[in-house]
């Protein structure tokens, strides 16, 4: 009886015995089994005798199934559905295999599920790519230029959580060394001497190319011939030296020393003093300025404060006699002495002399500040009760002879600093004999004429200058020219420079100067210098706000001054573009004097001229102008007080310093945090102003009041830092206030840009500005690819004060008291510490923040 094959289907149990007994049998016996004619196994005979029984049942079965399938629709999941029973056949199959191939089929499926999962994780969770590799590369100039300045003192190797002087600053030092300025610049090598040697340089290199002198009156000429007598004074000798310094006293009516005086009893020191503030500007006892009055409307008031001492802070008379510097400056006195014919033993008494007058005059003044009664601080008085308040100070005769031009009377008002000290100074010299203030007044006048001698006199200024900076070398004459002439001629040289860069852009082709987006660099850095102030000016207003130690009326006062305050960038068109207003200017500046030493009179008959314009009423150019000019040293971001008007000079681009193309970070950390430092100023400013518009002289809020722990957390430090001047403290409070508000507009920028909002306060079409400027591009540099913004800005910002030792001296715990700053090691430290964005940028732990009051 045969059986049909497909309706055949052995048991799993008759497989297994089956492929049991093969696996003993040889290939013979396998050949016989599988033959028709082989006898039938037990099994084989079981299946043959119920064959019929089995095909009968299998075909009832598949009946039944097929009726049941017709009732079922094919997709339901149902016991008699297909997918089931499909199902079931792969389970049967599963289960029809060996044991070890069941293993590697349930492990082959476990690894390609396990496989699937992974692969869906990670495109669910992958990462995005870094910017900077999707980010284009900026190789022109200002962007290379940019990396190199940063680079080119960094060491990006050193990590900057833990080394993070040698990752900002690590070959600081070994630049430094190579520079040509090696061993010159006073005290410390730092970024703004760095900066200030480019200055220099590049305004000696401006110097050289302008036109010789000519038969015509020029700004120009005037310049050249200023810078070249100045490098003519080595051509001086010591007795040409010696008769301009005695020409000089007998001004001032003789020195006793010299016994050229007719008598020391009918010696005057009120016309002395007189005549040496109105010929030089020498403030001895008193100083006469003219500033702005803190009432409304802010305009010049006459201003009187005390005057000049021979040391570089007060802190130094206070000093162990055989500190090195007060050493250093009763050394000075004496060889200038003996330099005048003086003998030795004279010569020390009157060097002593000198010094313990002005040693007095410290003290008593200290005493005066520091009592506990009610201050009297910038109040202002009549010329009467000047009188009654110091009677022995010719203070009247002095405004007189300052402004000749002004109707000083009786009923003119003075703004007075401190009105304590003011009377303490009167009975002083009332008290004094007049032997001691001859001395003082002769020593004044001597100690502003020994720089611009011959070399035997500018060598003991040099033995001092090593004494309090260290043992340098001498600056070079092209350097003490070129700085003379920028403080000097500010006005002249900012004007040739801009209208020589307006006659080129007009001159040569547009493709020269301008880039794709027709822009050339003067406009393109005042385009982005307004979006970088308004963004500054905004966070500051923001940190205002946000300051609870503030009170509400003043927050208000604040942002107000804030809100109003106007931008001017660069000398006004309206200047330029008038050929005589510089030529007029400085129309009362005759230089035409023999010796060098001689033009000291002149500038200084020029600068009380324009001291005296600001009493009378000047139309807003002028005041633009005078407001950046008048001052002894012209910074680069100046504040203006009458007009509540941020002044920012084309200069800070000269030396490289500053690009609207550098990368933003970058310009953010350099100019953007010098306004920044500029704008804290203001505030403090506005806080006085508030006081005096509401009659509050005794509010009292912590601008500037910084705990010594605040600068630094080393306990070995702590000591070198006790006496820190206000000045000192102020400065550092605004340094560091600089630093976090600008970190926080930078934010602020970019998320700007990036959202296409505006920023407030800029132009309308900022839209525009920003595609001008490139600042959607958000382009890297050559060699900091890899730096984000933040990483990027942390690194320039930092850079700011790397600094060096010079020489033989430790500068860095006197500089407080010589410069009125900190050491940058001090600001580096204190910075890293205390702004948490500049850590952050890096990943860097964050350390515990313990500066208060700090906007």
């Amino acid at each position: 009886m045969s059986i049909t094959p497909q309706k055949y289907r052995p048991s799993i149990a008759s497989i297994d015995e089956v492929d049991d007994r093969n696996l003993k049998m040889d290939d013979a016996k396998q050949q016989i089994e599988g033959s028709e004619t082989a006898p039938l196994t037990t099994n084989q005979l079981k299946l043959n005798i119920d064959a019929n029984v089995a095909a009968k049942d299998l075909e009832a079965q598949n009946a039944q199934h097929e009726n049941e399938a017709q009732a079922e629709t094919p997709i339901s999941g149902g016991p008699g559905s297909i997918n089931g029973f499909r199902g079931r056949r792969s389970f049967d199959a599963l289960k029809s295999l060996s044991r070890k191939r069941r293993i590697l089929y349930i492990t082959t499926a476990c690894l390609c599920a396990t496989l699937l999962i992974i692969i869906i994780m990670m495109i669910a969770f992958w990462p995005e790519v870094p910017f900077y590799l999707k980010a284009e590369l900026c190789l022109e100039k200002e962007c290379v230029e940019a990396s190199r300045q940063i680079l080119l003192w960094s060491n990006t190797t050193k990590c900057p959580c833990h080394e993070t002087y040698e990752w900002a600053c690590g070959n600081f030092d070994r630049e430094y060394g190579e520079n040509d300025y090696y061993v010159i610049k006073k005290g410390e090598w730092n970024y703004k001497t760095f900066n200030e040697y480019q200055e220099l340089n590049e305004l000696n290199r401006f110097i050289s190319m302008l036109p010789a002198s000519t038969g015509s009156y020029s700004v120009e000429s005037m310049i050249s011939n200023l810078y070249r007598s100045c490098r003519e004074i080595d051509s001086l000798d010591k007795s040409q030296s010696e008769m301009l310094l005695k020409k000089a006293m007998q001004s001032i009516e003789g020195w006793q020393a010299l016994r050229d005086t007719k008598s020391i009893q009918f010696w005057d020191y009120r016309k002395a003093l007189v005549h040496l503030q109105a010929a030089y500007g020498i403030f001895p006892y008193y100083k006469v300025s003219v500033e702005n009055r803190f009432n409304k409307p802010h305009e010049y008031i006459i201003t009187l404060d005390e005057g000049e001492f021979g040391l570089p802070d007060k802190y130094f008379y206070n000093a162990d006699r055989n500190d090195e510097i007060v050493k250093g400056y009763i050394l000075l006195l004496r060889d200038f002495a003996i330099n005048m014919g003086i003998v030795s033993k004279q010569a020390e008494l009157f060097a002593d002399d000198v010094f313990n007058y002005e040693k007095r005059i410290v003290n008593h003044l200290d005493v005066v500040k520091s009592s506990s009664g009610e201050k009297r601080l910038n109040e202002i008085k009549t010329l009467v009760e000047i009188k009654t308040i110091a009677p022995s100070l010719p203070i009247a005769e002095t405004l007189q002879a300052l402004f000749p031009h002004t109707k000083i009377n009786d009923d003119t008002e003075v703004l007075v600093r401190d009105v304590d000290v003011l009377n303490e100074l009167s009975t002083i010299v009332s008290t004094s004999d007049k032997k001691p203030i001859n001395n003082f007044i002769i020593w004044s006048l001597a100690r502003h004429l020994l720089p611009h001698l011959s070399m035997e006199y500018r060598n003991l200024v040099e033995a001092f200058d090593h004494s309090v900076y260290g043992r340098t070398s001498t600056y070079p004459r092209w350097m003490v020219c070129a700085k003379t002439v920028r403080d000097w001629l500010p006005f002249a040289v900012d004007a040739v420079k801009q209208k020589n860069q307006e006659e080129l852009a007009s001159k040569f082709l547009p493709s020269h100067l301008k880039d794709n987006n027709g822009l050339n660099k003067t406009s393109g850095n005042d385009e982005f210098l307004k979006l970088m102030y308004y963004s500054l000016r905004n966070q500051l207003e923001q940190s205002v706000e946000e300051a609870n130690w503030i009170s509400g009326d003043v927050k208000k006062y604040i942002n107000e001054k804030l809100t109003t305050m106007r931008l001017q960038i660069g000398i006004p068109e309206e200047v330029l573009s008038n050929k005589s207003y510089t030529k007029d200017y400085y129309n009362e500046l005759l230089l035409s004097n023999l010796y060098f030493v001689e033009h000291l009179q002149s500038i200084w008959s020029f600068r009380m001229a324009r001291m005296e314009d600001k009493l009378k009423a000047l139309n807003i150019i002028d005041t633009i102008i005078s407001e950046m000019y008048t001052s002894e040293e012209p910074p680069l971001v100046a504040y203006s007080k009458l007009l509540n008007m941020l002044v920012i000079s084309r200069g800070i681009a000269s030396s490289g310093y500053y690009d609207y193309r550098y990368p933003v970070a970058v310009n953010f950390a350099r100019i953007g945090s010098d306004i920044l430092e500029v704008l804290m100023d203001a505030v403090m400013t506005f806080v006085e102003q508030y006081k005096a518009d509401n009659n509050d002289l005794h509010l009292h809020i912590d601008l500037g009041n910084v705990d010594i722990g605040c600068i630094t957390a080393e306990e070995h430090n702590r000591e070198e830092l006790q006496e820190l001047s206000t000045n000192a403290l102020k400065s550092f409070h605004i340094t560091l206030s600089g630093a976090k508000i600008t970190a926080k507009a930078l934010s602020s920028f970019l998320a700007a840009i990036d959202t296409a909002s505006p920023i407030v306060g800029a132009s309308f079409d900022q839209l525009h500005t920003y595609e001008s400027l490139r600042l959607t591009q958000r382009l890297r540099i050559p060699g900091l690819r890899s730096y984000n913004e933040n990483e990027l800005f942390a690194l320039a910002y930092m850079q700011k004060h790397c600094s060096t030792s010079i020489a033989d001296k430790d500068y860095a715990k006197i500089k407080p008291h010589v410069e009125q700053q900190l050491a940058e090691k001090y600001l580096f430290n204190a910075t890293w510490n205390h702004i948490q964005f500049l850590p952050l940028a890096s990943s860097c732990r964050v350390p515990p923040v313990r500066c208060s009051n700090i906007l």
